[in-house]
């Protein structure tokens, strides 16, 4: 389903590549958490669709506000998300699950699972390596919200910074 789902996020960012690349690396990023971190196949797969889905309200949301403020994207990614959830699964668990992750994924201290984990250690991450985080937020970030052996190593492994 992973890839169904990737395939649905590349065509609503199309053109967008830079949206669409920000996109794959959370996805990829969170898929190594869950491996290495030995997630169960339906957290994983929680993981995985949040990480694909997270920010796909920002291109309606820039039309629409004028701007892609966490909080708008976390008004309104659910709605664009849950049809291309539901074209794919019918578990309403599953979609409720990775629709609750996409409403919060900017509100870390709400993260209450490893699949919603996963997404913010991964996010958190490629945005330092996109430059959209200082070293000093990103170093405060990992201290403050990582929790996975897998996030504060990767963090530490492939950015400069000093988490």
């Amino acid at each position: 389903m992973t890839g169904a789902i990737l395939y649905e996020m590349i065509k609503i960012n199309g053109p967008d590549n830079r949206r669409i690349n920000h996109a794959l690396k959370v996805f990829g990023y969170a898929q190594c958490i869950a491996d290495r971190e030995g997630f169960c196949e339906r957290t994983a797969q929680c993981a995985l669709c949040a990480a694909a889905l997270h920010d796909i309200a920002i291109r309606f949301c820039e039309k629409k506000y004028g701007s892609c403020a966490g909080p708008l994207q976390e008004k309104e990614g659910p709605a664009i998300a849950r049809p291309i959830l539901e074209k794919y699964t019918a578990d309403d668990g599953f979609i409720d699950r990775v629709l609750y992750i996409i409403a919060h994924h900017h509100s870390y201290d709400k993260a209450d699972g490893d699949d919603f984990q996963a997404v913010i250690e991964a996010d958190l991450i490629v945005n330092a390596q996109e430059g959209d985080i200082s070293k000093n937020a990103f170093d405060s970030a990992v201290k403050r919200f990582f929790k996975t052996g897998t996030g504060k190593e990767l963090a530490r492994t492939v950015t400069a910074f000093d988490s």
